[in-house]
């Protein structure tokens, strides 16, 4: 695996230095500017994206925009190496921790040149820095939505069985306990994401998990090895389910399998409990030495090209990216937006006015991985660490050693 790695990081460098770029973007028959765009949406999110480029090529005699569905799975991977190959799209929407994989050989735009010398007063000042956490202080990508994790919980059962939404995780384990004692065959919680859901548990310890400047991890600590070992003990009482029975925690908690999970807000249009059965919504739990809780920003990443196919396609990104149609976009993905501008409109004041699912993002203490190469190994990683304890596989001094040196290993070689 190392071996190909390095060989793709090669090409990645060969073509940087040659100058090559997409050549899914360029000229078109007709003269017009081509830029294209490789997305994983789906259903709502994907039609409204359909639409906006609509709109945006029927604005522009000069560009076309073209979008192109690619398969969940391994989507990183291939946009890396299509990119690095030159057969790579000109836009992605992700988060800045991809970006960075890209920014050491200089293959993603510097979007700075392209917004007003006003744009930091207008986002959300924690999606700006990161935006701008890049090893070379550039924009590297343009902010888009903001999403994050809130708790999901059966209100019926809880109703049922006398118990609040939890605010601590100390509420959460005893209500755990209730649930498995009066329903010996249900869960009482999951994290939808094991890498978030470790992640939070870290950061509210006072731990900031990455140390930049010497590119190594701190969480190997006492306090850390606690929170690691308690989530494993829920998990072998059969308290907190560690994988889904289908793809998503949602078909389970749809079932009443789960009572409660923690998700991302995105999620809860999916949710349809069976007739006679309701849902509620809270914030994510805390406990720590500090409040804490993951703040997910996407953003529109802009490989590098030709001056005038990368101008083209900043013209997009700043086009999906406005008022109107960042409002339509929000509503069509269920996030929030990181603009001021954004939440003055209509339509986005119509579609978070009965969102109880917004309302419970806290994010006045929200953050996220720091945007630097290696970071994905590091999210891996504490994915691994929890499942090898809670499974067994590893205690948790071993797991913790383990995943300190396979990251700081990532992070060191960028």
């Amino acid at each position: 695996m190392k071996k190909v790695i390095t060989i793709l990081m090669t090409l990645m460098m060969v073509f940087s230095l040659v100058g090559c770029t997409s050549s899914n973007g360029g000229e078109t028959a007709d003269g017009k500017t081509r830029v294209v765009i490789w997305h994983t949406y789906t259903e709502d999110q994907q039609a409204y994206l359909d639409k906006a480029i609509a709109d945006f090529n029927a604005e522009h005699d000069d560009i076309e925009v073209v979008a192109e569905t690619q398969a969940l799975e391994n989507f990183e991977s291939k946009v890396m190496q299509a990119v690095a190959s030159g057969t790579g799209p000109n836009l992605i929407i992700h988060y800045a921790s991809e970006a960075a994989n890209y920014v050491t050989d200089g293959l993603v735009a510097d979007l700075g040149k392209y917004v007003g010398e006003d744009f930091e007063s207008t986002v959300d000042e924690g999606a700006y820095l990161e935006a701008t956490s890049f090893t070379d202080g550039k924009l590297h990508i343009l902010p888009l939505v903001t999403s994050g994790p809130v708790f999901f919980y059966n209100k019926t059962i809880y109703d049922e069985l006398g118990l609040e939404a939890p605010a601590t995780w100390d509420d959460l384990m005893a209500n755990c306990e209730a649930i498995k004692a009066a329903y010996p065959e249900k869960y009482g919680f999951a994290f939808d994401s094991l890498t978030d859901g470790g992640q939070t548990l870290i950061m509210q310890t006072g731990n900031q998990l990455i140390d930049v400047e010497s590119k190594t991890v701190t969480f190997n600590t006492e306090e850390v090895a606690e929170r690691v070992q308690w989530f494993a003990d829920a998990v072998t009482n059969e308290y907190f389910m560690l994988n889904p029975t289908d793809q998503y925690f949602s078909n389970d908690f749809n079932t009443e399998n789960l009572v409660s999970y923690i998700g991302s807000v995105a999620g809860e249009p999916y949710l349809s409990l069976p007739e006679g059965s309701e849902y509620a919504v809270a914030p994510v739990p805390q406990g720590g030495s500090v409040e804490w809780t993951p703040a997910w920003n996407r953003g529109i990443i802009v490989f590098s090209a030709d001056e005038k196919t990368e101008a083209a396609t900043a013209e997009f990104a700043l086009y999906f990216a406005s008022p109107e149609v960042n409002a339509g976009f929000c509503e069509a993905a269920n996030y929030a937006s990181p603009y001021a501008a954004t939440r003055e409109t209509e339509t986005y004041k119509n579609f978070v006015a009965d969102n109880t699912a917004l309302e419970c993002l806290r994010s006045e203490i929200g953050g996220s991985f720091a945007a630097i190469p290696g970071v994905s190994v590091v999210r891996t990683q504490i994915e691994e660490l929890l499942t090898a304890v809670a499974t067994g596989v590893k205690d948790v001094t071993t797991g913790l050693s383990d995943a300190e040196a396979v990251c700081n290993e990532a992070l060191s070689e960028g």
